[in-house]
């Protein structure tokens, strides 16, 4: 074979060669083509949460994340591929308190032929909040009404602050710790166990913080209440010749506190007071003389007295029968003649003024024979007399009358 024919035959082979090559390739690309697919919601794994541990570190958001997942591959290898075969994920280790964009590693478990060529979000953004504990005081608060005649006393609790523990952004939000007790128509003293609640400003609950102790031990004194009259007890007289012609009490009434017994209280009385002390001195303070268990309700209300002495000046009058004024005798009766001449003495007593101007007709003596028959009587003689006057004595008293017939 000549040369020429040789390298003819070469050529022919070699294109013979290509078109093959090409039939090949065309007919796998149109058998087999190219293609792309994305998978949504993919759940992202939090890799390395313990360095959030160590680090006293919580996740506040997002709970959960998920991320969409592009890929592509040849139709084959796509046929045999799904969304178990993406795994994506975020390394939490190496950050700290505050928000974070935390980048999504995503990786395939399957055949290299196919390639990742997308993915939405790129990030996640996190929330990473400091544990922290904080002590706080426990608050008791009241709902319901007790009886008019009632009060409460002091609350008393055996636990008087919590420990919190939480992230710090949750255990800012604690404005209150409170814990509730129904007191409606309590009478008697309340001794219960109540929870313990954690509130924001907003009077709503706050959770997602541990706390310590989860009840508490709540003491209410239920007191009864009454308002009495105020007695001033003196602890001497008035000097001679003198009389006190008015006490000034001030409040003349005061409520008083205790158990249930307190009710059959009528009045109070102070403690002693010197009379003399009283006549140098005007709103002299005074202690009320208090029976055990009972209190004031008002422990800063003072009570204070003031005395009003004057010398007592006295004149005396002379009546007889025939001035006196006869009540109640039955019309069929009368007081014997011989007993119109009998005369009683009076020694009324008054301030120098009023004493001054009395006259022996602003005295009205009268006698009241009312239910008495005839026979002889004891009957005493009284008096109607102006303010500021006083009958002192009168003598003789009684007087013995006679009561006749007519």
């Amino acid at each position: 074979m000549s040369k020429e024919k040789s390298d003819l035959t070469l050529k022919i082979f070699s294109v013979i060669i290509a078109i093959v090559l090409w039939s090949y390739v065309t007919s796998e690309s149109e058998v087999n083509p190219d293609i792309s697919k994305e998978y949504r919601n993919i759940p992202v794994t939090y890799t390395n949460k313990t360095a959030l541990d160590r680090q006293d570190l919580v996740i506040m958001e997002p709970e959960e994340a998920t991320v969409s997942v592009k890929v592509t591959g040849k139709k084959s290898d796509m046929a045999k591929f799904s969304r178990e075969f993406i795994k994506a994920e975020v390394d939490l280790s190496g950050y700290s308190e505050g928000q974070v964009k935390v980048p999504i590693n995503i990786s395939l478990d399957q055949s290299s032929n196919i390639k990742i060529v997308g993915r939405e979000p790129e990030n996640v953004l996190f929330t990473f909040d400091k544990i922290i504990t904080k002590t706080q005081s426990v608050t008791v608060k009241t709902k319901g009404n007790l009886d008019p005649n009632y009060v409460l006393g002091d609350i008393l609790t055996k636990t008087q602050s919590v420990l919190l523990k939480g992230p710090r952004s949750l255990v800012n939000k604690v404005a209150d710790v409170v814990a509730v007790v129904d007191i409606s128509g309590r009478k008697e003293n309340i001794n219960v166990t109540e929870p313990i609640k954690l509130i924001d400003d907003e009077k709503n609950d706050v959770r997602g913080v541990e706390y310590e102790p989860s009840v508490v031990d709540v003491s209410i004194p239920v007191f009864r209440i009454v308002t009495v009259p105020i007695e001033l007890n003196l602890q001497t007289e008035p000097p001679e010749n003198y009389e006190i012609t008015s006490i000034t009490i001030n409040p003349n009434k005061i409520t008083l506190k205790g158990g249930n017994d307190i009710a059959n209280l009528t009045f109070i009385q102070t403690k002693p007071v010197d009379i003399n002390y009283l006549m140098e001195n005007a709103d002299v303070p005074v202690e009320l003389d208090l029976p055990e268990n009972v209190s004031l309700l008002n422990p800063n209300e003072k009570v204070t007295i003031s005395l009003k002495i004057e010398e007592n000046f006295t004149k005396s009058f002379e009546y007889t029968l025939d001035e006196v004024d006869i009540r109640n005798l039955d019309g069929e009766l009368t007081i014997d003649k011989d007993d119109h001449s009998k005369t009683v003495q009076v020694l009324a007593k008054g301030s120098k003024e009023a004493i001054e101007n009395l006259t022996k007709e602003d005295l009205i003596p009268y006698l009241d024979f009312n239910m008495l028959d005839e026979g002889i009587h004891k009957v005493y003689l009284n008096f109607t007399a102006p303010i500021g006057i006083t009958i002192k004595e009168i003598s003789p008293q009684p007087i013995e009358l006679k009561i006749i017939n007519h």
